[in-house]
């Protein structure tokens, strides 16, 4: 008896009838997953509203935040956004690339210094680390700006010592920094075995420094600032100052996810002969990367954000930053310039979004990591 052939067609029937006959009533899927999916919509909607608000306010020809009927305005344009740019009195882009300057070297200083810190809190055992991280809790229960006082007369002395900083041939220091970059990036090349990222930021660094040592070549008379000075409207000082704000929350964060990690690896490092440092850069660190992630991102957001230190100590207008920039637009004569508002606002959030985007494949992980020891 010949055997039965079973052909596509078959196939296609018999999977549509066992999704049939599996299909849950309407009832219980909204009951266990509709009710769900309504939420999520509503919190979406809700979370979008004044994004698409402020687009639609930045292409309004009647420059209004209040005379927006439809979501495309009618006679939109893009005027708004050529006026941020064509103004030199705003130096919007100025703007931006401060907030994104100090955001950034801010933010991964303090990722840095507070890893280190976490990984002493954590892997290490020594005299009075108990005693030092409640002491690092207790103070991270004051604001920082409680202290600005302090804060302006400090770097108010700073810049009478220091004034300028130290100026020098341009050509010198980017030979300076090009040396720098190229040595470390040959030692990044020659130090990973494998390919990757690391090999590729190694490769990267060796370039960069040789391109500084063109530029040297170039324009080697015009002198600049070798090394910035400390004080009130510096980028300096400001960064001091944020490297104290979050350290302590960032140590605990850290220390949280780094105590799941099994201190089996750092005994097998150590039977490996490898150094502290070495545990900590090779072992811990990359293990800690989600976390880390989360913290950057969050610490980036705050510090680009941030508007009462930086009112305070970046009074210059090719010093201010953003948040600081955009109050022109709530006095004197931008006041009622609220297209132009929403246009910095929107372009404004592009480097957080950025950054969102950079990491989000740790964020999720790094959100949940730490709470639960395995």
């Amino acid at each position: 008896m010949a055997a039965s052939r079973t052909t596509p067609q078959k196939l296609t029937e018999d999977a549509r009838t066992t999704r049939r006959l599996n299909r849950r009533p309407f009832a219980v899927w909204a009951r266990d997953l509709g009710w769900r999916h309504v939420v999520g919509v509503l919190g979406a909607v809700f979370a979008m509203f004044p994004i698409i608000w402020i687009i639609s306010a930045s292409i309004n020809p009647l420059d209004s935040l209040s005379a927006n009927s439809s979501i495309i305005p009618e006679g939109a344009t893009l005027e708004s956004y050529r006026e941020l740019f064509d103004d030199e009195t705003l130096k919007f882009s100025t703007w931006i690339w401060n907030s994104v300057k100090i955001a950034l070297i801010a933010a991964t200083l303090q990722l840095f210094m507070s890893a280190m810190a976490a990984f002493s809190f954590s892997r290490l055992r020594w005299k009075g680390r108990r005693t030092g991280l409640l002491v690092i809790l207790l103070l991270q229960m004051f604001p920082q700006f409680l202290a600005f006082i302090a804060l302006f007369l400090f770097l108010d002395q700073l810049d009478e010592i220091t004034g300028g900083g130290v100026k020098g041939p341009r050509g010198l220091v980017w030979i300076g920094f090009g040396i720098v970059l190229a040595v470390a990036g040959w030692f990044i090349v020659r130090r990973t075995l494998r390919g990757g990222m690391a090999r590729i930021s190694g490769y990267g660094m060796i370039t960069l420094g040789l391109l500084l040592f063109v530029l040297a070549l170039m324009d080697p008379s015009k002198s600049t600032v070798f090394i910035p000075g400390v004080g009130l409207n510096t980028h300096t000082g400001i960064i001091l100052v944020y490297l104290g704000g979050a350290i302590g929350v960032n140590t605990w964060l850290i220390k949280g996810f780094m105590d799941s990690i099994p201190f089996s690896l750092d005994e097998s490092a150590r039977v490996d002969g490898a150094s502290q440092w070495d545990t900590f850069s090779r072992i811990i660190l990359p293990l800690s990367r989600p976390v880390l992630a989360v913290i950057f991102v969050i610490t980036f957001v705050a510090l680009y954000n941030e508007y009462i230190l930086a009112s305070l100590l970046l009074t210059d207008a090719d010093q201010t930053t953003f948040a600081v920039g955009l109050q022109l637009f709530s006095t004197g004569q931008y006041s009622a310039k609220w297209g132009q508002m929403a246009a910095a606002g929107v372009l404004g959030g592009f480097p957080i979004l950025v950054v969102m985007l950079a990491a989000q494949k740790n964020i999720v992980g790094g959100l949940t990591a730490g709470s639960v020891k395995g």
